[in-house]
């Protein structure tokens, strides 16, 4: 498990379950992101209060003069300040530009690194995302930037999904899963309509590959596969199976522009990319189960 999947305590024992957040960063929030920044400042792991509240005000869009000692105050409010987005912006730019290596020195004052650059990089991140996980922000950070991983048991599903599209001949699903994960992750304004839209597409292109057929509708394809011995999927199964694609027709501002079928939210995205991905790993046991050679993984 890698620190941007790591599960925390309440979440593990189901103590509590406060809902995700996807579009705020929270009072809390930028009280614990301040001790992370006062963390890396006082382990000399960046560049002072000086350059992080410069970037601060950079970010706000103010000009203003203050004294040395009077930085760690004003760093604390210019964050809760902050434009809510800005706060993931200024997250990444701390990453990117404000962080050095740990740095001491010797009696004779000659330096010596403790840390590098990309070792202090990582402890930073691992301090961002426990702070996400502790907040329930749906956002995790890797390699500096942030994105949208979704919950455990749906990022488990896609990981097993996107292996089996591996298979060369899933070549076009896979390129339209790997958009809609794209889609789904991108912080902080993701793109849930172009997530589902895309990840039906990805359930549509790899079942017409497993499936070769002349017919072109997707809906009678579906309900004419038949395992190897002659069973069909049962028609309850077909409904789940069909759901995404029924809904990228009709949810407001998908495919068509549907007015009627609902709104796309956070929760109906992750429900869609979860549902196909099951679902296209089911339809390969039924494909593989007429003797198809299954790919390497």
């Amino acid at each position: 498990m890698t620190d941007t999947d790591k599960i925390l305590f309440p979440s593990r024992f189901g103590i509590e379950n406060k809902p995700l957040i996807d579009s705020n960063f929270p009072e809390s929030a930028r009280i614990a992101l301040w001790f992370v920044l006062r963390r890396t400042v006082e382990l000399k792991r960046s560049e002072g209060w000086y350059r992080i509240v410069e970037e601060l005000l950079r970010l706000h869009r103010v000009k203003k003069s203050y004294e040395d000692d009077e930085a760690p105050d004003l760093s604390y409010n210019i964050l809760h300040q902050l434009e809510w987005t800005r706060v993931y912006i200024f997250c990444e730019r701390v990453y990117e530009k404000l962080l050095t290596e740990e740095i001491d020195y010797d009696y004779n004052g000659n330096p010596e690194t403790v840390r590098e650059l990309e070792e202090v990089r990582r402890d930073f991140e691992r301090d961002i995302n426990q702070l996400l996980g502790e907040e329930s922000i749906v956002y995790r950070m890797k390699n500096g930037e942030f994105y949208r991983p979704g919950r455990f048991h749906s990022q488990k599903i896609s990981s097993k999904a996107y292996r089996i599209l591996q298979d060369p001949i899933l070549n076009d699903a896979r390129r339209h899963f790997a958009k809609a994960r794209m889609f789904f992750e991108k912080a902080p304004e993701p793109d849930f309509p172009n997530a589902i839209k895309e990840a039906v597409s990805a359930m549509e292109a790899a079942t017409k590959h497993l499936f070769p057929t002349k017919q072109k509708d997707f809906e009678k394809i579906i309900k004419s596969i038949q395992d190897a011995n002659g069973e069909a999927i049962p028609p309850t199964i077909i409904n789940g199976l069909l759901s995404p694609y029924r809904f990228r027709g009709a949810g407001h501002g998908i495919a068509h522009g549907g007015a009627t079928g609902g709104s796309v939210t956070a929760a109906i995205a992750e429900w869609t990319l979860t549902v196909v991905a099951a679902s296209i790993i089911y339809l390969r046991d039924i494909a593989q189960s007429h003797d198809v050679e299954p790919p390497p993984f």
